[in-house]
């Protein structure tokens, strides 16, 4: 039932990773300058969502913005 009130709201659900892997993630995605090392990543990361990913490198959301935790 959360779920589908989120949606309807267009509210985010919280990341399910934890704040750590999310901020070791932006680190790692915000230190490469190589594409081919961006793919390792991309593929290394990819349970933390592919929208989540790429938020984190766009630096469009913080780790504690992903977890619900911060505005």
């Amino acid at each position: 039932m959360r779920l589908a009130l989120c949606v309807r709201k267009g509210e985010n659900m919280p990341a399910i990773a934890s704040l750590e892997e999310l901020k070791s993630a932006q680190k790692e995605l915000l230190e490469t300058h190589d594409i081919n090392e961006l793919k390792k990543l991309f593929k290394k990361w990819r349970r933390i969502g592919w929208k989540n990913i790429c938020k984190l490198w766009l630096e469009e959301r913080t780790p504690e913005q992903l977890k619900g935790e911060g505005n």
